[in-house]
């Protein structure tokens, strides 16, 4: 069901706005399916029994393909990032370091195919992966910073809402993961309809200030 989710979107992708960019022979669908195989057959078992899928993809098409593809490039890398980070949340596997794809140019390559390469990579800034997605679908990677949520203005996530404590909330790194805090508001912070003081965010958890709605994706 995911997987079919997302080569709509591909498929829509190919058919519309970015049509002209395809060549008939490279079909982005199936380079979604074999990215799928890939991350069954780079995927290993974590020190604590967890199953680790592979981040970081390489997609190697022929240099035809790629001059053809050069303005489609960035949102097909993003569809084939959503194809990775949905097939693994649906199985249950989790990351080391952020979902990339990166599609490059290879001479060898004959028009229409391709070779991908897959590999589990941890982010060189040492932290997990993380990021807060807002409303809009804007994406706010926390790292090792300080998140700040509330009404202030200079609030990482500032939030025009009457019933929003100046300073709502905060999430920052821990050795356990994404600490979640509210700050003593008013009308408190609710992760999946329950109200916590904290909570140490898990993949897709729900984040409720108010009418404000805030997902967390450890990728």
């Amino acid at each position: 069901m995911v997987i079919k989710k997302v080569e709509n979107k591909i498929e829509k992708l190919v058919e519309g706005t970015f049509a002209k960019f395809f060549s008939s022979e490279l079909k982005p669908v199936e380079i979604s399916r074999k990215i799928v195989r890939e991350i069954e057959l780079n995927r290993s078992i974590g020190v604590h029994g967890d199953h680790l899928a592979p981040n970081d993809f390489d997609v190697a098409i022929s240099e035809s393909d790629y001059s053809n593809l050069i303005k489609a490039k960035e949102p097909l890398e993003q569809d084939l990032e959503e194809t990775i980070r949905d097939y693994s949340y649906q199985e249950g596997y989790i990351f080391l370091g952020s979902i990339n794809v990166s599609i490059k140019k290879e001479d060898n390559l004959r028009a229409g195919t391709f070779r991908i390469d897959a590999r589990l990579k941890q982010d060189e800034s040492g932290c997990p992966p993380g990021a807060l997605v807002l409303p809009d679908g804007k994406r706010i990677q926390i790292g090792n910073r300080v998140i700040t949520i509330g009404r202030l203005q200079d609030s990482t996530v500032c939030i025009d809402d009457p019933s929003i404590s100046r300073n709502q909330a905060e999430v920052l790194l821990r050795e356990t993961g994404y600490l979640l805090s509210d700050l003593g508001s008013t009308n408190g912070t609710l992760v999946n309809g329950r109200r916590i003081s904290q909570h140490v965010l898990t993949d897709h958890d729900q984040i409720e200030f108010g009418s404000y709605r805030i997902r967390f994706e450890a990728s």
